[in-house]
């Protein structure tokens, strides 16, 4: 699964904004994260994927196990909305 979302708030900002999304993410899908240069790396049991960060978008790759390809639908609009959330 692939999320991009383009802003205008700096790559520092865009790092800051990337550990709440990811921290919330974390709370939600018990993930953890952690930075490898531009990239905040997130895993989980059944997940793991990235947050890349650019100075004028943020783009979540992830991928999910067996068990949660059946509710990739409603996982990815959560994603979504708190992605958007985090980016407003």
């Amino acid at each position: 699964m692939r999320i991009r979302r383009s802003h205008r708030l700096g790559a520092e900002e865009a790092r800051r904004r990337a550990n709440e999304i990811a921290a919330h993410l974390g709370r939600q899908y018990s993930l953890t994260s952690k930075w490898q240069g531009d990239r905040l790396v997130v895993r989980g049991s059944g997940v793991n994927g990235y947050l890349h960060v650019e100075d004028d978008s943020i783009e979540l790759e992830i991928k999910l196990g067996f068990a949660l390809k059946f509710m990739e639908a409603p996982i990815r609009s959560a994603i979504e909305n708190t992605i958007d959330e985090h980016l407003d």
